[in-house]
């Protein structure tokens, strides 16, 4: 075992606030990985909260792992020392589980490097009684989880308030000798648990999926659970690290899901309906933080459309806290919020056009005009908030150059409105323009329709720097399309794109693409069928496909939808198809 990485880690321990450091005793071990580097996990309000909640029962402890950086892995390797989690620098194959918290599909992969780092077989086949249970859940899991299928034991699929206790604790009772039994079990027993061993996929001679087929004891449908209510359970941080990459923040979520329904956000459609904490519960929360630490971070899908984001701000402001903000939303603030925000210390507001031109976001559901755009423009200069970052994507459903045009000429406009609007006494500071790549995600109603070839992106968003070229005031930060690319494989691919995976584990993604015996633009650069079956159609979010199908055909005709409301509107099948009385 290294020296260096024992001392390393237990330095991190010591700088931290809030951490469970506990022996084991007869309480049931699960290491619990997020698989990044410690300063980006973290940050992770979802991570933390799993934790919390694993430690609170008496019969389990959770410890933490994470993604050994570039310098880290040398050492591990120099010296043969397996990863080891923080609390008591074990090796991850000590425990009884292993269980992964994964945001992004883009760390699935890491999921392969982990595994190997702490000497355990990769794959779930290969693995006996002698091994950790690997486990996983977070939101890129309960969206699609089959590029995993191979490597993993089970997931719980859904919001891990409403039920990854039980997971957890029907497992811990369970026996390591009878895995199969046990999986099966944990399936039959708890909502949202999913085997992977307990589903076969078959295919057509063409490469689409043609069936899902559950073994005997397995439902055909795996229903994700989800929080009726908020409000009993506050998220928050619960861990204070300074080495996070937020810093001193204390985090606190206001709520969960978005009733804008953008038709690229999976966020907006998983977590419906959406629901918003409560002023005085989200208070708590907040004093808490400003008693810990000065500054607060307001964590949401649009923290701007919270019915009292003013009035929290604004308890805030009164006794001299300081506050960071997540999204807002253009058509929803206004110069006395960004006044509140000035003063609780914001020097950054994001805001998301997502797409330049209108026609583009009513394709996208957006419901944002570029009158809207100006006039936040116009109240974040008055308010004295220095910088404004913009999100944009390239490549979306019907996008033409026409449109990446107006990205550029928004930006221009934009600056010219704040200027004329305030008689010359305004200006925007340091604008940064984010541009990413358009990945179709499932449970969306973009999720029919292909990604663009990565070329084709490359010329989109040189195209934005080449007409912006000069502007000191503005910055333009790109994604890169090539791992877009491979993010779009992973976000719809299925378990075939789990040996592609493998494949680039062992070697690289270019040598994998040219191994694989499926070529990997069959599940990126294809648009697919009204029908086609979906390699997660068997996950359950209450949604109906054909309500994203109808969203996605309104999108190519440029028709835009109300916002989720379901004291009268029972469209997207998640309230039940029926009205009750008294609405």
């Amino acid at each position: 075992m290294s020296v260096k990485i024992k001392t390393r880690l237990k330095k991190l321990l010591s700088q931290e606030k809030g951490a469970y450091v506990r022996e084991w005793g007869a309480r049931w071990p699960v290491a619990l990985v997020y698989p990044q580097v410690y300063g980006v996990a973290m940050g992770n309000l979802g991570f933390q909260t799993i934790y919390h909640l694993i430690n609170a029962q008496p019969n389990l402890t959770c410890e933490r792992a994470f993604l050994p950086t570039a310098e880290e892995w040398e050492e591990h390797r120099r010296t043969r020392t397996p990863i080891l989690t923080l609390e008591s620098q074990r090796p991850l194959k000590d425990f009884a589980a292993v269980a992964f918290s994964i945001s992004f599909e883009a760390d699935y992969p890491l999921v392969l490097q982990i595994l190997e780092g702490a000497g355990i077989p990769l794959r779930a086949a290969d693995r006996g009684p002698e091994h950790p249970l690997i486990l996983a859940g977070g939101v890129a899991t309960f969206l699609n989880p089959e590029p995993l299928a191979p490597f993993v034991d089970a997931l719980f699929l859904g919001e891990g308030e409403a039920g990854a206790l039980d997971f957890f604790n029907f497992l811990a009772q369970g026996s390591r000798g009878d895995r199969p039994a046990l999986l099966k079990g944990l399936a039959h027993a708890v909502p949202g648990a999913y085997a992977p061993s307990g589903y076969q996929p078959r295919y057509h001679p063409d490469g689409v999926l043609a069936a899902f087929e559950a073994a005997p004891g397995y439902s055909e449908k795996v229903t994700a659970p989800h929080l009726p209510e908020l409000a009993p359970f506050p998220t928050h941080s619960h861990i204070l690290a300074p080495q996070s990459q937020w810093g001193e923040m204390f985090l606190v979520e206001t709520g969960r899901g978005c009733s804008r329904g953008c038709r690229f956000c999976a966020a907006g459609f998983i977590y419906r309906p959406p629901r918003d904490r409560g002023l005085e519960d989200l208070w708590v929360q907040v004093e808490r933080g400003l008693m810990e630490r000065r500054k607060v971070g307001l964590v949401g899908a649009a923290v701007s459309d919270h019915p009292a984001v003013k009035d929290l701000c604004r308890k805030v402001v009164e006794i001299g806290g300081e506050l960071g903000i997540s999204s807002l939303r253009a058509d929803s603030v206004d110069e006395e919020l960004f006044g509140l925000l000035a003063q609780a210390g914001v020097r950054t507001v994001a805001l998301a056009p997502d797409a330049g031109s209108e026609r583009l976001r009513r394709v996208l559901n957006k419901g944002l005009t570029q009158e809207d755009l100006a006039r936040a423009a116009l109240a974040l200069s008055q308010s004295g908030i220095p910088q404004l970052r913009l999100y944009f994507m390239v490549g979306l459903p019907t996008e033409t150059l026409e449109d990446v045009l107006e990205i550029p000429r928004l930006v221009k406009y934009l600056q010219h409105r704040v200027i004329k609007d305030s008689h010359g006494k305004g200006r925007l500071g340091l604008i940064t323009l984010s541009l990413s790549s358009f990945v179709p995600k499932p449970f969306t109603p973009f999720q029919w329709a292909p990604f663009m070839e990565v070329g084709e992106l490359k010329k989109r968003l040189k195209l934005i720097q080449q007409e912006l070229k000069g502007m000191k005031e503005v910055r333009v930060h790109t994604d890169l399309p090539k791992w877009a690319y491979t993010q779009a494989l992973l976000a719809r691919g299925d378990r075939r794109v789990g040996e592609m995976m493998l494949l680039a584990h062992k070697t690289s993604w270019p040598q994998a693409f040219r191994q694989s015996a499926v070529n990997p633009d069959f599940f990126t650069l294809r648009e697919r069928g009204p029908d086609e079956l979906f390699p997660w159609d068997f996950i359950d979010h209450g949604l109906k496909k054909e309500y994203l199908w109808e969203e996605y055909r309104k999108a190519l005709e440029e028709k835009e939808s109300p916002r989720c409301l379901p004291e009268i509107c029972r469209r997207c099948g998640v309230c039940g198809d029926q009205l009750t009385v008294d609405s």
